[in-house]
C-alpha cells in the first residue's frame, strides 16, 4: 500500500522542461523471483546511468541476489528444516534504452554484461555453531561466473523523481565443477519482478 502511495505521489511532481531532458540518474531497486517455489527469494542493489542521447544510457549496477538455485531445489527443501541457497553479488554495464514520455509514463528496455560472485550457505541446523562452521567451510565453493541480463518495464517520473516498474530475465554462466552439479547445464536463470525509485541530475 506504501509503496502504491509512493508511485502515486511521484506522478503528481510537475516535470519542468529542464528535468525532461537529464538523463544521467542514479536509482535503488528491490525485487522479488518469479518462481513457482514457495520461498520468497529477494533481489536489491543500485544502478547508475550517464546519459549519452536523450533517449540511451550506459548504465553500471550492482546488485545482490539471495538465492539462485532452480525452483526444483526450492521446492524440495522447503519440507526440510535445513535450508541451502546459492547467492549471487553481481556487477555488470550495459544499455538502457528509454522511450519519450507520454504525461508522466515512459518505457524501457535494458542489457547488461558482467560477474556474478557465486557463494553457498546453509541455516536451520540445530546447533548455531555447527551451522556457523558449515558456512564458513562452504566459502571455499564460492565462485566467479559471467552474467548476463535483459530488462523491460514502465518509467513514471515527476521532476526530478522517477520510478521503475518491470521485468527482468537474467543468466548465470559458471564452469564450475560446484555449479555443473547444481546447475543445469551450469547456468542459472533468475526471472524477476522488479521496482526502484530515482533520481535524475
Amino acid at each position: 500500500m506504501r509503496l502504491a502511495l509512493l508511485l502515486a505521489a511521484v506522478c503528481l511532481i510537475p516535470i519542468p522542461a529542464s528535468a525532461q531532458g537529464t538523463q544521467s540518474f542514479v536509482q535503488g531497486f528491490g525485487g522479488l523471483r518469479i518462481a513457482s517455489a514457495p520461498t520468497i527469494t529477494p533481489t536489491a542493489g543500485a544502478t547508475v546511468g550517464v546519459g549519452i542521447t536523450p533517449y540511451i544510457q550506459a548504465i553500471g549496477e550492482f546488485g545482490h541476489m539471495s538465492d539462485v538455485l532452480p525452483s526444483t531445489y526450492e521446492t524440495l527443501l522447503s519440507v526440510s528444516p535445513v535450508g541451502f541457497h546459492r547467492s549471487a553479488l553481481y556487477g555488470e554495464g550495459g544499455v538502457r534504452l528509454t522511450t519519450p514520455a507520454i504525461g508522466h509514463v515512459g518505457a524501457y528496455g535494458e542489457a547488461l554484461f558482467g560477474l556474478a560472485r557465486l557463494s553457498s550457505n546453509v541455516d536451520g541446523i540445530d546447533s548455531a555453531r555447527i551451522d556457523a562452521l558449515t558456512n564458513l567451510a562452504l566459502r571455499f565453493t564460492s565462485t566467479t561466473g559471467r552474467v548476463g541480463a535483459v530488462g523491460t518495464g514502465v518509467i513514471l517520473q515527476g521532476g526530478p523523481l522517477f520510478a521503475t516498474i518491470g521485468y527482468r530475465f537474467t543468466r548465470i554462466f559458471s564452469d564450475n565443477a560446484i555449479d555443473s552439479l547444481l546447475l543445469p547445464g551450469g547456468q542459472a536463470d533468475v526471472n524477476e519482478g522488479r521496482v526502484s525509485i530515482g533520481f535524475r541530475f
